[in-house]
């Protein structure tokens, strides 16, 4: 598609010379490389327009605003009335255009950009694929996603996050998916749903899409287990476990072997069974795994040619990845978020791994609403197996202000200082798991470790 060509399916006018539609649509302007579009928001606390002279200055090859006018003659530029309003609509009216395209949205409490990842990887094996690079699971994200979307591509994932009701449903009214997946429904973002049930309610709006045929769930989970009489008639369900499901993860184990670590199952599925091996973190990295298998297994994939994809797969940044850092110790980099089951699980995943010594800082879970302590209190016990754990953040204190923490749990406020105090004493045969929502910013302790951040 040309340039001019998008700009007449908004209803504006392409300035400045025309050109192919670039392949990423971003709206930092920091992420934007030589060749991308950049699309200047108008925000609470910034205004995109005020960095489009650093989007040119990094290369910005297409300009979306609402005021072109420190937009250089040279670079081409679409004027809408509204950003917010007409990229979504743009958006939508693209992906209207694309008959035969397999859209795949994937939500859940748990998982779901690890769950796309892999799935990306997987159905590349055969389909032409296109998802986001980012994390972008609101509806701008999947409108900046699906505008970057090549012509030729046979499969689009995205990601629908939510944190109130009725996100996910707006998100399927513009972007109503083919197929669906619900990962897990757990305590998460409860500020904005008061209750389990209010998130399955939440999660469950992706079931409104008139274009859906096939939906994935998490087998395991009761709720979702429960909700399955009112799932739509029409529509094909599949239920992924450990426990219970249509496709089944059997017997999954996990471990570190040198600083390699292992993830195998044995996998069933509808007429078949095969063995998974993979590089994934702890025995609760099979659920996105199994969802990955029976996506790709449901739309044709080679199941070869996916086994063996797996096998050269890591996890992302922050998301179970591990590490051996330059002192020899092990990190378990799962930094980048966290509610109580994925803590739970890394706790319990960490304390299995063979270790000198076994050292854990966690932050706080964002988020809970008003039994938030209660939610962190709950944990404690599992810092049994760990000859340390650094707490951080105002809702640790608050626990401790309750109750005495376990001997060998300590409140820390300055993460950089344990940083310095961490990268001199950690030392080969030690294992250290850094877990916590991403307000907590743990990430920058795990780049400091590694040596990226002075």
């Amino acid at each position: 598609m040309r340039m001019s060509s998008l700009a007449s399916a908004a209803g504006a006018r392409l300035k400045g010379p025309d050109g192919p539609v670039p392949g990423k649509f971003l709206a930092d302007s920091r992420l934007v490389g030589p060749g991308d579009a950049f699309v200047a928001f108008r925000g609470t606390k910034q205004d995109g327009h005020d960095f489009i002279a650093d989007a040119v200055g990094r290369g910005a090859s297409l300009i979306l605003c609402e005021d072109d006018a420190n937009v250089p003659d040279s670079v081409p530029s679409i004027r809408l009335k509204d950003c917010f309003r007409d990229i979504p609509d743009l958006a939508s009216k693209l992906l209207a255009r694309s008959k035969d395209l397999e859209v795949i949205a994937i939500t859940g409490s748990v998982g779901k950009t690890t769950t796309k990842e892999i799935l990306r990887r997987c159905l590349a094996t055969s389909f032409s694929v296109h998802s986001s690079e980012h994390s972008y699971n609101t509806l701008v994200g999947c409108a900046l996603t699906i505008l970057g979307m090549p012509e030729t591509s046979e499969a689009l994932i995205l990601e629908m996050g939510a944190n109130h009701p009725g996100e996910i449903a707006e998100m399927v009214r513009f972007f109503p998916p083919t197929i669906a997946v619900v990962t897990e429904v757990v305590p998460s973002h409860l500020e904005g749903f008061s209750s389990v049930e209010g998130i399955l309610e939440a999660k469950c709006e992706i079931l409104r899409s008139p274009r859906l045929k096939a939906f994935f769930y998490n087998g395991d989970n009761r709720l979702l287990g429960e909700k399955k009489a009112a799932f739509p008639p029409e529509v094909q369900t599949f239920a992924v476990g450990c426990e219970e499901g249509d496709f089944q993860m059997r017997s999954p184990e996990f471990l570190l072997d040198r600083g390699r670590p292992r993830l195998t199952f044995d996998f069933k599925y509808p007429g078949g069974a095969c063995f998974v091996s993979s590089q994934f973190f702890g025995r609760h990295g099979a659920y996105a795994i199994g969802f990955a298998l029976a996506v790709g297994f449901y739309l044709g994939g080679s199941r070869d040619r996916i086994l063996a994809e797996l096998e050269t797969m890591s996890p992302l940044a922050g998301r179970g990845r591990i590490v051996v850092l330059p002192s020899g110790a092990i990190l378990v980099d799962d930094a980048y978020n966290a509610n109580p089951t994925s803590l739970r699980a890394s706790l319990e995943e960490g304390a299995r791994i063979p270790a000198r010594r076994r050292f854990a800082v966690i932050g706080e879970m964002l988020e809970l609403g008003a039994s938030e302590v209660d939610y962190h209190r709950a944990l404690l016990a599992l810092f049994k197996p760990y000859d340390w754990v650094w707490l951080y953040g105002a809702i640790w204190a608050r626990v401790a202000e309750e109750e005495p923490l376990p001997t060998n749990g300590e409140l820390i406020q300055n993460a950089a200082a344990l940083g310095e105090q961490l990268r001199s004493g950690l030392g080969k045969g030690d294992v250290l798991l850094v877990k916590g929502s991403h307000g907590n910013r743990l990430d920058r302790l795990v780049a400091f470790l590694e040596g990226e951040e002075q």
